[in-house]
């Protein structure tokens, strides 16, 4: 993530791949659950817009039927890498 933020090629490269991989992923999960919103989390969204354009391209690219349901929106978590951590203290606590 880090290079592909600095302008690499190769890395900018296969976090488009990974955004295309999990568009579809998400568009197999949309046609299945029918959800308002996807939320991205995790490290991998620290790739931000370099993640979020190709896995939304890809997303509308595969989603069935998509002329006849609402498009879920996809988004990063606020938490970002952090929301795992967050979610455990969280619990912890009650």
């Amino acid at each position: 993530t880090e290079a592909a933020q600095r302008g690499d090629r190769l890395a900018i490269e296969l976090i488009s791949e990974v955004g295309r991989w999990l568009g579809i992923g998400i568009a197999n999960l949309a046609a299945a659950l029918d959800p308002g919103t996807f939320v991205i989390g995790g490290g991998v969204s620290e790739a931000g817009d370099l993640l979020l354009g190709a896995t939304r391209r890809a997303f509308m690219s595969a989603l069935s039927g998509r002329d006849s349901r609402p498009i879920p929106e996809i988004r990063l978590a606020a938490l970002g890498n952090k929301a795992g951590l967050v979610g455990a203290a969280d619990l912890s606590r009650r």
